[in-house]
């Protein structure tokens, strides 16, 4: 699920990373997490073992991957952990996930503008959209602040972080979007147009 085998990779290229989000913004105890676009678990669950206080749902769309995630569920025994099959375009107009998480993260999921129209509707006002990024070109960030005023998201006065766990040649950016109003009904748009038109371009 992660592409390497290698123990000492995996715990600074992937686990540190997830965790990484923890240093950088102020999470307060209690809060519900949605991690969007889950696929091997990175970062919900790293994140659900380091803060079981969290509520944190793993949002996959991929029949195997669910599979997985809930085999490490069970596993781990974390029963602040839920996995939650589903488009996340479904999930964020059905009444109890739409608006319903303080937090959301996507890690190397997408575009900027791609991930905020999955996110953004998953999160009350006054939540926080953590996009975990690689390399984050200039016209693609202000893609994302225009997608982010359409969806009622503004980029955090918190700034973009480049972390670099101890692995120079990778290219991390941690980018913070706050809610400020609530996302208008037409969002999210019908399965595939995120990608297909993505707002902002």
């Amino acid at each position: 699920m992660i592409g390497t085998r290698d123990r000492d990779q995996i715990i600074l290229e992937h686990l540190v990373d997830s965790l990484s989000c923890l240093a950088a913004t102020g999470i307060r105890w209690g809060s519900c997490l949605i991690d969007v676009g889950a696929g091997g678990g990175l970062p919900g669950i790293p994140l659900s073992v380091a803060r079981p206080d969290l509520r944190v749902t793993l949002l996959e769309a991929t029949e195997k991957k669910v599979r997985f995630l809930e085999y490490v569920k069970a596993e781990l025994q974390l029963g602040n952990l839920e996995v939650l099959h589903a488009r996340a375009e479904d999930a964020g107009r059905e009444s109890r996930y739409r608006e319903a998480f303080d937090l959301a993260t996507a890690r190397a999921l997408a575009a900027l503008p791609v991930v905020l129209e999955y996110c953004v509707p998953l999160v009350r006002t006054g939540g926080k959209v953590l996009a975990m990024k690689g390399r984050l070109q200039e016209e693609e960030l202000s893609q994302g602040v225009a997608a982010a005023c359409e969806l009622g998201a503004e980029l955090s006065e918190t700034p973009a972080v480049d972390y670099r766990p101890q692995l120079p040649q990778k290219e991390r950016r941690l980018v913070v979007f706050d809610k400020v109003s609530a996302t208008p009904a037409r969002f999210p748009r019908r399965v595939g147009l995120a990608k297909k038109r993505p707002l902002g371009a």
